[in-house]
């Protein structure tokens, strides 16, 4: 949503006066400016023959005013997501938006309720996440009950309903977004070493054509996790059932292993996700969709397959990888990680794009450094290549036989600044 400078000044100046009315109150700003070179050369596509690699600087610039009260925490974050040099100068184009736009009222110390925009991320965001590393982000228009037991049992239900502007009469929804979602999340910990969560999500999709029904997807499962030492291992399974905006039914899945072990200042960490796919059946959709996920942290760096399934044609995808985390010092961190990517089932051939007969796509490799300059100042390099197959060219397009590599430079300048803080005896 777009909104106007003087409107912007208006909102904050209302916001600093609020906890001079309180007992007990604190304000809190974090700035931040975020930008971040590119070279791309078969980031997300193969390149043709004849392609040239991209080079530009995005930016991210963001404030975020959080306030707290004895029953009453909220959250206003105000961004503006841009190239450089995407407008030209003294012109002044409305840019703006509202990323998050919370209130939470504390019922108790136990439960409470938080309405607005906001980001709903939950376990380890392979299906509802922030997508912190995209510079727009995500976030939703919805309500959320909390339930906090002893620090060892969490449930949050919510829910959201979108329409695109106000209406006298019925509520038809056109874009391209859920108009319906609902979800349970519950977190426990079931012994000193185990941890288990449950999630499940309803999602609705209007109807097109004459079928203006609401079409529900379901998508439920759990997470479960040890850790003992130097150990952790990780598993989760997630079904999918319902109608799809296709109206056809949906049956459908998601695993997930993972070891980390950790020895002294090197993490290495191995396992695959495996989310089905269709290939080519018809009667039925058989591909795993990973929602609302944060993929860029899952399934390689260079951005194959953020949208699934469509990013492999309902061929579904297996995703074995091996990681390595190096650090010495709190403040510098390098991490390299390899993935084999395989689809789940082979695509069959359409008008423009040929099918796939080997289900292996190809290898990617991912380096990344991280540097801690002081509190609120980091900088981020990365590098990526990609081994693709003939698969992938028959899957997306392009030369498999190019070279393909994507590199990156990242400065995250992020303070925060207490406002006021004062109690109930000033």
């Amino acid at each position: 949503m777009k909104i106007k400078a003087i409107g912007r000044l208006v909102t904050l100046g209302s916001l600093l006066a609020l906890p001079l009315s309180t007992a007990f109150a604190q304000l809190t700003l974090t700035p931040q400016i975020r930008p971040r070179a590119e070279w791309r050369n078969g980031y997300k596509n193969l390149p043709s023959a004849t392609a040239k690699a991209a080079f530009f600087v995005s930016q991210r610039s963001r404030v975020t005013l959080d306030y707290k009260q004895d029953k009453i925490t909220s959250r206003f974050s105000f961004q503006d997501v841009r190239v450089w040099g995407d407008e030209e100068q003294a012109k002044d184009v409305a840019s703006v938006s509202v990323h998050e736009a919370w209130g939470e009222i504390m019922f108790s110390d136990v439960f409470s309720m938080r309405l607005g925009r906001q980001e709903l991320a939950y376990n380890d965001e392979r299906l509802l996440g922030s997508v912190d590393w995209a510079q727009q982000a995500r976030s939703h228009d919805a309500v959320v009950l909390k339930a906090r037991f002893n620090n060892d049992w969490s449930l949050d239900a919510g829910g959201a309903f979108n329409q695109e502007k106000e209406q006298l009469s019925q509520t038809d929804y056109t874009l391209n977004n859920y108009k319906v979602l609902g979800f349970v999340w519950g977190k426990k910990v079931l012994q000193e070493n185990f941890t288990l969560s449950g999630l499940f999500v309803s999602d609705g999709f209007q109807g097109k054509g004459t079928n203006k029904d609401i079409l529900f997807r379901y998508t439920y499962g759990a997470d479960l996790m040890y850790k003992k030492g130097e150990l952790q291992l990780n598993g989760a399974f997630y079904h999918q059932s319902g109608t799809g905006v296709s109206d056809k039914a949906i049956g459908a899945y998601m695993g997930v292993a993972e070891a980390h072990y950790t020895l002294n200042s090197l993490k290495a960490t191995i396992g695959f996700n495996h989310l089905s796919g269709s290939g080519g059946e018809r009667s039925k959709t058989r591909t795993f969709n990973t929602l609302y996920a944060t993929n860029h942290k899952y399934y390689g760096y260079m951005d194959y397959f953020t949208n699934l399934p469509m990013d492999t044609r309902n061929g579904g995808l297996h995703d074995n990888y091996f990681k390595l985390h190096y650090s010495t010092n709190p403040n510098y961190n390098v991490a390299l990680d390899y993935h084999y990517f395989a689809l789940a089932a082979n695509v069959p051939a359409t008008e423009t794009l040929s099918g796939t007969k080997n289900k292996y796509l190809g290898s990617e490799l991912d380096a990344v450094f991280n540097y801690k300059y002081s509190e609120g100042i980091n900088f981020s390099v990365g590098y990526s290549t990609l081994f693709a197959s003939d698969s992938m060219e028959a899957l997306r397009g392009g030369d498999a036989s190019q070279h393909t590599d994507w590199g990156w430079l990242m400065v995250n300048i992020q303070p925060k600044i207490l406002l006021k803080a004062f109690d109930k005896e000033q």
